[in-house]
Parts: structure tokens; C-alpha cells; sequence
């Protein structure tokens, strides 16, 4: 394995004035036009031996030269400065063959079922572009950090609806709870009783994700308004657990609404009251952040450690009068009392613009879902980012940068 990423070659290129960070992946638009990354992916290996603090990166490809959307997976072995010109793994729908995006990765902490510490997961949203009417959460499972991948299970699945557009299961996040199962978390917006618009749900394994239980809901509102989505969630040093996401409402103008938030659980299981959104990701000077919100904690800054929190753009005002702030695509927040009180702004290693907008004629992808991981070392204030950035065809590269939280 040390032999193999001795001969991967890492991209040396300088990085650009400001802070336009460095090039991870870029599509070659001249032999694929329509070509695209975007949703990018990021975990340190903290149970892989002499391989312990590889990073692993992965994001949505789709496009290219490949027949089928894919995630392809790149590893960087000095912290994130550098990362492997070409993939070392790529995970792909093997079971039916369909597109899969919206990734996760995750290293077991933990053995689970006959799956050691150290063995990763991988899970996306695979679906047939066809008719819409197949879909499934599809996780893979490597034991060679990341080089090949085999297909575990679905954590959640449907097939055969009549019209299943706008109906979907997206946006896969894994977590080891405080009972220490594997949880899967995912956005639902298939069609419901209760009269939910989309519900953020997890489901639990306690066999290493061979079979997940029943859906339990965690967000949702029953005036079939109100589309809690896109979770992230992490622990905290006082045994409690954190999620974002973002609410958007049904039939709105989503560049208006979809206000970022921050919920609390006890124990990673228990997400009561279901209708409550949490608190909004806010700063003392009523700024707040909007859209596709990732989340991430280091030990850095004190007893509490820092929260660090990605958003789309950074807006004032209320739902429906919101104002697009110049930070945005600029700053990230940060809080280190445990999500509780105002957050600060702080300037990001890279800066995305333009920022992703859903109105006509409007590229969504430049920093949607970024992806943010920080040191494991209270000693140590850095913090990589990972962002899709705009292209001419309206579609997005994959940046990164590196940063320091400010002590």
C-alpha cells in the first residue's frame, strides 16, 4: 500500500494569488462539454495504520468519458496541500448500473458486525435517469482504504412509483451514535401520510450496514410546507450531538427561503420535538448563512472545541425580503460554545463566485454542499475546504484550500 502512494502522482501546481485556492479536479470541457463535479467529500483515516491522517476525497462526476455518473475517490497524504492526479478508487453503481451522486465517506471508528475498524463506506443516491422511478442509497464498503469498493446494501430504497420526480431519498451522511450503531441519515421527500414535504431520517445497523432497521424521523413539519434537508451531523466533546441543515419551503422562491440551521440531540438518536428546526446559523450582525449547510468540529479553541460551518451565501433579512451579502461564497461561521449564541464570520481559504443560485438561468453548483475537514489536534488550527467552483458551461470544478481558525 506504502508502495502505491509512493507512485501516485500529486498535483504541485502553485496556488494562485488570493485566495482562488488550487484545482482538484477540472472536467475537460473540450472533449466532454456537458462534463461535471460538484458535492464534494472529505474524511481524515484515523484506523488504517501507517496510513493514519491520509486524507480521502470524493465528489459527483458526471459527464465525462465514464457512460454512468460516478464518485471517484483522491487521496492526499500531506494534509490536504496536495492531492492524487488521478483517482486511486471509484465507486460506481454496480448493481444496477444507474447514476449515483451526492456522496458520503466514513471510517468505521469501531468494528461493526464482522467489519473492522478502519473499513470505509461510501454511500450515494443511485437513480435511473430514465423515468425517475427507481431509487436507492446504495453503501459500499472498501478494506484497502479506498482503492476498490464492494456494494454492502441500500439504506434506503423505492421502486416503481407512478412519477417519483420530486419524490426522492437523497443526501446520505453516516454517524456512530452514542449507543454505538451506524447510522445512516438521508433527506425523504417521498410522498407521506402525515403530510411532510421532505423529512431528514436516519436508519440504524447494528451489523456493520448488512441490513438497516425502520425509518426514524428526526426533522419534519406536518404543514407540507416546510422541507427540512441536506443533515450533517457531528459529535461533541459533551457527549451530545450536533446536525445543520437547511429549510425550504414548498413552491417558494428557494434564493429567498432555505435558511440554515443548527439542531441538537442528546445522544444522536433522539431528535425530538420532530417540528423543530433549530436555531439559525447567525452572527451578531443578523447575518446568516443560506443553503446546502456541512458542518464540522475540531478540538482547536478551547474546551469546547470550534464548531465550523459552510454555507451557500451569507443573507440578511427576513424569508422572502432576504438581501445577498457580499461575504457570500467568502466566509465560513465558526462557534465555540457548542452552537449555543452568536456565531462568527471568518474568511474561507477559497472564495466561491459566484455563489450557486436556483432561478432561471442560474448555475446551483459553485459551493453547493462544500465539504469542511478540521484538525483532530487541539493544538493544531487548520481546517481543509472543498468546494465546487463555476465553469463557462454552467456546470462546476472541484477546488480545495487551507486555512487556519484564528486563535
Amino acid at each position: 500500500m506504502l508502495a502505491a502512494i509512493s507512485a501516485v502522482c500529486l498535483t504541485g501546481a502553485a496556488e494562485t494569488s488570493g485566495r482562488d485556492g488550487k484545482v482538484l479536479y477540472s472536467p475537460e470541457l473540450k472533449s466532454h462539454p456537458s462534463e461535471e463535479a460538484g458535492y464534494p467529500r472529505l474524511i481524515r483515516l484515523t484506523h488504517a495504520g501507517e496510513l493514519n491522517g491520509t486524507l480521502l476525497a470524493t465528489f459527483a462526476h458526471a459527464g465525462g468519458a465514464a457512460p454512468k455518473a460516478s464518485l471517484p475517490i483522491y487521496r492526499s497524504t500531506d494534509n490536504g496541500n496536495s492531492w492524487s492526479r488521478f483517482p486511486i478508487g471509484t465507486v460506481a453503481d454496480s448493481v444496477h448500473g444507474w447514476d449515483i451522486e451526492a456522496p458520503a465517506l466514513f471510517e468505521l471508528p469501531t468494528a461493526q458486525g464482522e467489519l473492522p475498524a478502519g473499513t470505509l463506506f461510501a454511500a450515494g443516491t443511485a437513480w435511473n435517469r430514465q423515468d425517475f422511478r427507481q431509487q436507492a442509497i446504495m453503501v459500499f464498503i472498501s478494506r484497502d482504504q479506498g482503492v476498490s469498493w464492494a456494494y454492502r446494501s441500500a439504506c434506503a430504497s423505492e421502486s416503481l412509483q407512478v412519477n417519483n420526480e420530486g419524490h426522492g431519498i437523497w443526501e446520505p451522511q453516516f454517524a456512530i451514535t452514542a449507543d454505538g450503531s451506524l447510522n445512516c441519515f438521508f433527506s425523504d421527500e417521498r410522498p407521506s401520510a402525515d403530510g411532510f414535504a421532505q423529512v431528514i431520517a436516519h436508519v440504524r445497523s447494528t451489523d456493520g450496514g448488512a441490513t438497516w432497521g425502520p425509518e426514524i424521523f428526526d426533522v419534519a413539519s406536518r404543514d407540507g410546507i416546510q422541507r427540512p434537508g441536506m443533515p450533517t451531523v457531528v459529535k461533541l466533546p459533551n457527549g451530545s450531538f450536533a446536525m445543520t441543515l437547511e429549510d425550504c419551503k414548498a413552491g417558494q422562491d428557494a434564493d429567498q427561503v432555505c435558511t440554515d440551521y443548527l439542531k441538537i440531540s442528546p445522544d444522536g438518536q433522539d431528535w425530538t420535538p420532530l417540528s423543530a428546526m433549530g436555531v439559525p446559523i447567525e452572527a451578531a450582525n443578523d447575518h446568516r448563512l443560506l443553503h446546502t449547510p456541512t458542518l464540522a468540529w475540531t478540538p482547536h479553541g478551547g474546551s469546547n472545541g470550534t464548531l465550523i460551518v459552510s454555507g451557500q451565501r451569507v443573507v440578511t433579512g427576513s424569508e422572502g425580503a432576504l438581501h445577498v451579502m457580499p461575504q457570500s461564497g467568502r466566509v465560513l461561521m465558526v462557534n465555540t460554545a457548542l452552537g449555543s449564541g452568536p456565531w462568527r464570520e471568518i474568511d474561507a481559504p477559497l472564495v466561491i463566485d459566484p455563489t450557486g443560485g436556483y432561478r432561471p438561468n442560474e448555475n446551483t453548483c459553485p459551493g453547493y454542499s462544500s465539504a469542511i475537514l478540521a484538525s483532530a489536534q487541539a493544538s493544531d488550527s487548520t481546517y481543509v475546504l472543498l468546494a465546487g467552483s463555476a465553469l463557462s458551461n454552467g456546470k462546476c470544478e472541484i477546488r480545495f484550500g487551507v486555512g487556519k481558525l484564528a486563535h
